[in-house]
């Protein structure tokens, strides 16, 4: 025990004197109770009653013990081996079991001075070192950081970094976020010398592309010791285990250090996830195959769409919608007038009523058929439009006619409006377009339904809606509140040399309200399908009632089918109102997969397909980087060793004034009222008075 301490002033200590004292003199000054005994009986009775009382009243002041003792610290030594597959493909073996035998003795030796920590890398960070050298992947930065988290603040000595500098995840070492002042001690693996290689280092492509577009796809091609050579770059769809050639280009390289970026046009002219393989043929002497092609998905939409423009009767709107929306390949126009429409409006996605209903024809058949359908429309009033049939067949407007008269308006954007986006050349330069003709009266906008433009009237700008966008009863529509756009498509050509404005208002209009949803009551969605072999295969489930609001009552199960007709079957689980399910990590293989549940009696199902494929990061990069190591060294007061220098380790390390032990005296403090010795002490004191007391013939 070094002291005590109290957390009150010391004069306290007097007073819990002064307690004893005065308490032991009025049991004991001038007493009575024993007249024969000796004085120095009567003493001793008075000191053991004042020291029991004054150690009472000390424990009553919470007095601390503190206690202290030197101990030492032994330095800290992190052996972190790189154990991905460039190693073992780099070095040649005797040399590797070698370099194996003799790290392993170092780190012997070393632990029986120091303390010794060993670790392995690759695709992650793990404690102690295989010498396996099968990781697919290498992942430099985040072995550091974490010894910096682990050791930053502890007595690390020196950072023994084996590698070959070759990183294909994470970010480059030098930079990475190192939380200690250890140097670092690297050892340089591998092979400096380029191999003769040709490969595909990355494909940059959208996930998702349209019947009968044309998708870009970009492709990177590498090559090193390959100069005066061809290859060729083809591309095939891959369907099952058929292999189809769509696309090829020839490769000339033409330098040492080759590097070149190549865009390929793939025509999409089937429906569904489709399966690409980007190869390039060989060139003489390559060292490895296997980064010479990649496999990627698209998802093709089929996002055609049937329009049926009806008119009342001919008009220039007509002819200006129709120039407008042919411009995109995703619609198929008919327009037609509807004394003479003989067709069926089921057979279209998407309709646009120029001033219909109309007065003097028969439109009731028409109309009804298009809400038994819920076709999403497009509906355009005009001087022949029947206002009252209008009012009565959808409610976002409802007009009420003051007179047979239409005004002149022009159109001003609602900053307000919120389904879709404009451009600013749009809401710049719509309110110099010339008016349109809008009926005369008052006008009301239901609560679902949002206005994108509004009215100008001369210069007064009012809130009559020109044009409106909503929902009812689960089908959109858009409302123009006047007739005459053929004037804006001739404005924007005459002022701007193009039609770009007006295409843009209509096609964003006409997009927004036929825009298909997703109606599925089933839906299993993959976020991957292009796994490697270490991910795990994950997928998510979702199941709608009739009010389409999420459920997971019944079970959902997945079987999962293999090229050779191995089935795997899993059952998903529960998570919040929806379903998950991890599948594990699958062999290196292709794969189709169907779900499955059953609800009120019927059975909704889910299909599609993915591939697991081996990892071969380690095949795109195998030029060991030593000039990154030795600058990670030397940033940090370390040296670069090469692997037969690893003997010599041992005393180069102890040059390193840095591997001392650290001496720290440790605190402890205990609270006095927890020692038993002073319990003890008390409890004899009390014993001894008493019984001395009964001795003398009193208590």
């Amino acid at each position: 025990m070094d002291n005590i301490e109290i957390q009150y002033p010391g004069w306290y200590i007097i007073i819990c004197v002064l307690v004893g004292i005065t308490l032991t003199a009025v049991l004991y000054y001038k007493a009575s109770y024993f007249p024969t005994a000796n004085k120095w009986i009567k003493g001793f009775l008075a000191f053991v009653r004042f020291l029991a009382i004054t150690i009472l009243c000390l424990m009553l002041l919470s007095p601390v013990l503190k206690y202290s003792k030197e101990e030492s610290k032994k330095p800290i030594i992190v052996f972190a081996q790189d154990e991905s597959t460039s190693i073992k493909e780099e070095m040649d073996s005797n040399t590797l079991q070698v370099y194996d035998e003799q790290l392993d003795q170092v780190i012997a030796d070393l632990s029986n001075e120091y303390e010794v920590k060993t670790f392995s890398f690759g695709e992650n960070y793990r404690p102690g070192i295989d010498h396996n050298y099968a990781d697919r992947s290498s992942n430099q930065s985040t072995i550091l950081e974490y010894i910096g988290d682990l050791f930053g603040d502890q007595n690390l000595g020196a950072v023994i970094y084996a590698t070959d500098g070759i990183y294909n995840e994470g970010k480059d070492p030098r930079y990475a976020n190192l939380s200690f002042t250890a140097p670092i001690y690297t050892i340089a693996m591998g092979d400096t010398t380029p191999d003769r290689d040709l490969s595909i280092r990355q494909i940059f492509h959208n996930n998702i592309a349209y019947l009968g577009d044309k998708t870009a796809i970009q492709i990177d091609v590498t090559a090193f010791n390959c100069e005066n050579s061809h290859s060729e770059l083809r591309v095939h769809r891959i369907t099952g285990n058929e292999s189809a050639l769509i696309e090829s280009t020839s490769v000339h390289i033409d330098r040492m250090d080759f590097f070149q970026t190549i865009e390929i046009a793939i025509p999409q002219d089937k429906v569904g996830l489709q399966r690409f393989r980007i190869s390039l043929t060989s060139v003489n002497g390559e060292r490895t195959l296997s980064n010479n092609h990649k496999d990627f998905y698209i998802d093709v939409i089929d996002a055609r769409q049937k329009i049926l423009i009806l008119g009342a009767s001919p008009h220039p709107d007509l002819a200006a919608l129709k120039s407008s929306l042919e411009k995109n390949k995703n619609y198929e126009l008919e327009t037609a007038f509807l004394n003479n429409f003989s067709g069926n409006v089921a057979d279209y996605d998407f309709v646009i009523l120029h001033q219909l209903p109309s007065k003097g024809l028969q439109t009731a058949e028409v109309l009804r058929q298009i809400n038994e359908q819920k076709l999403p429309r497009m509906m355009i009033v005009g001087n022949q439009t029947n206002v009252a049939g209008f009012n009565q067949f959808q409610g976002l407007v409802s007009i009420k006619l003051k007179a047979a008269a239409f005004n002149e308006v022009q159109a001003v954007e609602n900053p307000a409006f919120s389904f879709f986006r404009t451009s600013d050349e749009l809401r710049q330069n719509i309110a110099n377009f010339p008016p349109l003709d809008a009926p005369f009266g008052d006008y009301g906008v239901s609560p679902g339904a949002e206005v994108l433009l509004k009215q100008r009237i001369g210069k007064i700008d009012t809130d009559f809606p020109l044009l409106v966008v909503g929902e009812e009863f689960g089908v959109k529509n858009a409302i123009w509140c006047a007739e005459g756009l053929w004037r804006w498509k001739l404005y924007d050509y005459l002022q701007y040399q193009n039609n770009d404005i007006f295409d843009e208002l209509l096609s964003k209009t006409v997009q927004y309200v036929s825009l298909k949803e997703d109606k599925r009551k089933f839906r299993v969605f993959q976020a991957k399908n292009l796994l490697a072999e270490n991910e795990d295969a994950l997928f998510d489930a979702e199941l709608y009632n009739q009010s389409y609001q999420l459920i997971n009552d019944p079970e959902v199960t997945m079987n999962i089918r293999n090229s050779k007709g191995e089935t795997y079957s899993f059952a998903f689980t529960r998570k919040n109102e929806s379903y998950y399910l991890d599948a594990g990590k699958l062999p290196v293989e292709d794969y189709t997969w169907e779900a499955s549940t059953q609800y009120e009696g019927e059975r909704y199902t889910a299909n599609g397909q993915f591939s697991v494929q081996a990892i071969e990061r380690e095949s795109y990069a195998t030029v060991a980087n030593h000039h990154m190591l030795r600058q990670l060294s030397s940033q940090t007061g370390g040296r670069m060793l090469l692997p037969n220098q690893v003997s010599e380790l041992s005393s180069v390390l102890k040059e390193n004034n840095l591997l001392k032990p650290v001496f720290y005296r440790v605190l402890t403090t205990r609270n006095a009222i927890h020692l038993k010795a002073l319990f003890f002490l008390l409890l004899s004191l009390l014993v001894v008075e008493w019984g001395l007391r009964r001795f003398l013939g009193t208590y």
